[in-house]
C-alpha cells in the first residue's frame, strides 16, 4: 500500500496537521540467538544507565554512540524497523516494517514535543496497528 494511503488510513486528521520527526539510526542489527524476545516493542530510554542495560541484555558489541539525553530521547525499536514517525499532541505514530529478530536503536530530538505524556502507536506499512507492551512515556 502507497505510503499516503496508510496515512488517510491511519491518522485522524490530515497528514499535513502532523509533524514528521526526524529520526538518526544509532544502530540496526540481529537479535543475538537465544535471547528472550518479547515480540514487535518499543522502548523509549532518557538515560546513559538504561541505555547501557538494554546493550548488555541484547549484546550489542559494537554501539559506539555517544548521546545527548539532554536534547534527545532514544527510542529501541524490537522486531520492528521505524521508517517514518508522526507527531501530533501527545500521539508518535510509527510506520515500519515488522522484521524478527532485529533491533533497531534511534535518536529523535526533544525539540519538537510540546507534551510531556508521550504515547507510542505502531502501524506496518499495510496500516495495521501492532501491539506493543508499553505505549505511554513521560518525557524528562
Amino acid at each position: 500500500m502507497e505510503r499516503r494511503n496508510v496515512y488517510y488510513k491511519v491518522l485522524e486528521y490530515p497528514v499535513v496537521q502532523y509533524i514528521t520527526l526526524r529520526q538518526r539510526i544509532l544502530y540496526s542489527g540481529d537479535i543475538k540467538e537465544g535471547l528472550y524476545n518479547l515480540g514487535n516493542d518499543i522502548r523509549m530510554i532518557q538515560n546513559d544507565a538504561e541505555l547501557a542495560s538494554y546493550i548488555r541484555f541484547y549484546k550489542i558489541e559494537d554501539f559506539d554512540g555517544v548521546i545527548d539525553f539532554e536534547n534527545n530521547v532514544i527510542v529501541i525499536a524490537l522486531n520492528y524497523t521505524i521508517n517514518d514517525t508522526k507527531y501530533r499532541t501527545n500521539r508518535i505514530y510509527t510506520f515500519g516494517n515488522i522484521e524478527r529478530d532485529r533491533i533497531q536503536i534511534s535518536s529523535f530530538s526533544k525539540e519538537l514535543f510540546y507534551r510531556k505524556h508521550l504515547y507510542f502507536l505502531c502501524y506496518d506499512w499495510e496500516g495495521k496497528k501492532l501491539p506493543i507492551h508499553r505505549q505511554i512515556y513521560l518525557l524528562n
